[in-house]
């Protein structure tokens, strides 16, 4: 059975200024030329499927995504989307409702897993593997959302030690099959390199490698940098977007599996034409059309600009340049003046206690209805308490 392994699709996210669905759906256009072109059997998402929350641009994204896929769906594919840390807990139920109201001669072909469980897929060709499914840990997909905890680390504790049960009883459920098996988790591994979107190893739940079985493959999400974790068959399979000038340099694809009654045979990964990102400076009009000149598709590439100027320099007149000629400029440029004294700095200690006092107000109000509002606070209050004894 052919597998595609990919994951962090993130549609929806912006960044700055410039909407990313674009770009985001580019790739997807070039993942379904890889289904087809392959035959590819099971399309398997390992997480952070959506990074989108309004309910009216969801409803976009979600229809485009079904255009693209419905198809395929229907000539025999199978797909299998597993939640991640960014895809909210009302969606994955929302769309699993939703499928079996309107197709459910199609629903056990369309996989929304959004609690750990095991699937069996059958190919058209009558190949069957099963898959242990594990999405990020949070309290409600792990059945912990009526407890409560004295500090986030023990929160972060507890989930990790659910997963680790949660996986040791799908083991033990899965052993009476005879089939390959394939586990998919939106998890972050210990000796993974490349970072995650927007956590850090202090935020996350850590797990380790030896908690994994040694399936004939482990089809991991939530890093965004391709890459093994100690043995081949254990893989991310990376972002296919770079999210942000942290992943400038990053190559990005997805990655091809095929399994067969003996276990794994081949992975290979397929390279992916992520958007490029430039990183600019420039002090006059002339050097910024230099830059424009030089970038390869300086329509398609998302630019942050420094603009080193001196006192005498018009600073409107090159900042319409810049936005004339970088039309994915996903900030405002950054000025830096070369010829003004470096200003003192202000009292630290003073704007710390007013800035802290602002952020808690701020997350009391924006995390009103959020149903981890009280651990998120506590982490909050936490960290600036740290940044105030500093």
């Amino acid at each position: 059975m052919k597998i595609l392994h990919t994951g962090d699709w993130h549609l929806g996210a912006r960044l700055g200024s410039q909407d990313r669905v674009i770009d985001q759906m580019d790739r997807l256009e070039e993942i379904a030329g890889v289904l087809d072109s392959e035959e590819v059997d099971l399309l398997l998402v390992a997480g952070d499927v959506f990074d989108e929350h309004r309910t009216e641009d969801l409803g976009k994204v979600l229809a485009r995504l079904a255009r693209l896929l419905t198809p395929r769906i229907e000539a025999g594919l199978s797909a299998i989307f597993v939640a991640g840390n960014h895809d909210r807990e009302h969606v994955f139920p929302l769309l699993r409702s939703l499928q079996d109201l309107v197709s459910p001669g199609e629903a056990r072909r369309v996989i929304f897993a959004q609690h750990p469980c095991i699937e069996v897929v059958t190919s058209p060709k009558g190949e069957s593997l099963q898959l242990l499914l594990l999405p990020y840990p949070t309290p409600f997909r792990y059945d912990l959302a009526d407890e409560r905890w004295p500090a986030p680390d023990a929160k972060r504790t507890a989930l990790a030690s659910a997963v680790r049960e949660r996986l040791n009883y799908l083991k033990k459920k899965a052993a009476g099959e005879r089939l390959p098996t394939i586990l998919c988790g939106h998890l972050l591994i210990r000796g993974a390199s490349g970072g995650s979107y927007e956590l850090t190893e202090q935020e996350d739940i850590l797990l380790e490698s030896g908690d994994l079985p040694s399936y004939s493959y482990v089809a991991l999400g939530h890093i965004h940098k391709a890459q093994q974790v100690g043995v081949p068959h254990f893989r991310y399979c990376g972002s296919i977007e770079r999210m942000d000038r942290g992943e400038a340099q990053d190559e990005k694809s997805v990655t091809l599996v095929e399994v067969r009654q003996s276990g794994l045979d081949d992975v290979n990964e397929v390279p992916l034409d992520a958007t490029p990102f430039a990183d600019l400076t420039a002090s006059s009009e002339a050097e910024l059309e230099a830059a424009a000149n030089q970038l390869k598709d300086v329509d398609r590439t998302l630019v942050y600009l420094t603009l080193e100027i001196k006192g005498e320099q018009s600073v409107g007149s090159i900042q319409a340049m810049a936005k004339r000629l970088f039309k994915r400029m996903y900030r405002p440029p950054e000025i830096r003046w070369l010829d003004k004294p470096v200003e003192t700095r202000p009292n630290i200690s003073t704007e710390r206690a007013d800035v802290g006092a602002t952020v808690r107000a701020y997350l009391k109000e924006a995390l009103l209805n959020d149903p981890d509002r009280d651990a998120l606070l506590s982490l909050a209050d936490e960290l600036l308490k740290e940044k105030e004894l500093t």
